[in-house]
């Protein structure tokens, strides 16, 4: 029997033709032509990382304040403390500087905490005024002190237990004028390499020195509350805040609970959530509305509501890795003016709420 195409036969057989020479063709460029080249990442300012909180609400817009990268004021910056007249006080650990700036970014250097022809070199890191002098904590010279009226730097303590520091970090002072500071391993000269638990020391107002805390693994920033109740420390190898709360009498969880007026006990001690990327909190301070802002290590300032929930963060427009430290000051006590410490650049923005610690290292009235 002879097969005779239909006409609907004929039309199937010519595009099945057709689809077997147009594919023929297709391969044969694909191999005349090469492949379009692979796109590579997507470069680092066009990804938004998972897990970055927003801006906080309620910021002004980031404006550049200095930039003295090129100055030895500049070298790896720290630090931050306004005095009464407006000044931005903050420290150079790479070259030994204590320097301000000018309301109208003039760099001012105040003095050297280096010691001529002594090694190892200072290296100061935190700032407070108290009583119109400025604290300064040092790496390898303890607390030291400077009065501006004199020019004088003295020290307020440089051991414990006749032991040296591990490397003091960064201080701050509560409601009645007790200082407290920082002591992680493993920036100083330390007194035993296999002791590496970092901690926290009082040195009260009237100059008795106590260890209160011995348990951090890297403590940094420290700040106390605007109700003078809590003592907050940014352990940064632990890329969290720590909070401890004095033992100020009874409480609904604790109605036999005894008062420590010294502020060297604590209730109890908790850990706040872990943050974002691998830099951990480094200076911290609360404004009156008891949110607790810490500069990191991913290099901005992130801000914590009182319960401790990450509420947003400021990142430094430069880039700079590196945030160290930063201080409430300018109009109303509101700008933030925070530190690229690699870049030597210092950026500021208006923050919602005025910052705790005033012109001076006046402590303002809580706010509600």
């Amino acid at each position: 029997m002879t097969w005779k195409p239909s006409s609907c036969g004929w039309a199937l057989l010519l595009a099945l033709c057709c689809t077997v020479w147009a594919t023929h063709d297709a391969s044969a460029q694909g191999q005349s032509s090469s492949a379009p080249p692979l796109q590579g990442p997507p470069a680092p300012e066009q990804v938004q990382p998972w897990g970055l909180p927003p801006p906080p609400p309620g910021i002004g817009p980031v404006s550049l304040f200095a930039d003295i990268h090129d100055q030895p004021q500049g070298k790896f910056l720290e630090g931050g403390a306004f005095d009464n007249d407006g000044n931005f006080w903050f420290v150079a650990i790479g070259s030994g500087w204590v320097s301000y700036l000018t309301p109208e970014a003039k760099l001012v250097p105040g003095f050297n905490c280096d010691i001529p022809g002594v090694s190892p070199a200072c290296e100061p890191q935190g700032t407070r005024w108290h009583d119109g002098k400025l604290y300064v904590t040092t790496r390898h010279r303890g607390i030291l002190v400077y009065d501006p009226k004199t020019k004088d730097v003295s020290t307020v303590v440089s051991t414990f237990r006749n032991q040296l520091f591990k490397g003091p970090n960064d201080l701050d002072f509560d409601a009645e004028g007790n200082l407290y500071f920082t002591d992680p391993w493993g920036t100083g000269a330390g007194p035993d390499p296999a002791d590496q638990a970092g901690a926290v020391y009082q040195y009260s107002k009237e100059g008795v020195l106590r260890r209160i805390i011995s348990t951090g693994s890297f403590p940094n920033g420290i700040a106390v509350s605007p109700d003078n109740g809590t003592l907050a420390v940014a352990d940064y190898a632990a890329n969290r805040m720590l909070y401890y709360s004095f033992l100020q009498g009874p409480n609904p969880a604790c109605t036999q609970c005894a008062n420590d007026p010294s502020h060297t006990t604590f209730f109890f001690a908790t850990t706040g959530s872990y943050n974002p990327g691998n830099g951990g909190p480094d200076g911290i301070h609360y404004d009156v509305h008891g949110n607790l802002w810490a500069a990191c290590g991913i290099g901005g300032v992130i801000e914590y509501d009182p319960r401790g929930f990450i509420i947003g963060y400021v990142p430094l427009p430069n880039g700079d890795p590196s945030a160290t430290n930063f201080a409430f000051g300018g109009e109303n006590n509101q700008y933030i003016y925070m530190e690229g410490a690699v870049s030597g650049t210092i950026y500021k923005f208006k923050a919602p709420y005025p910052g705790l610690i005033g012109p001076g290292g006046t402590r303002l009235a809580a706010q509600h």
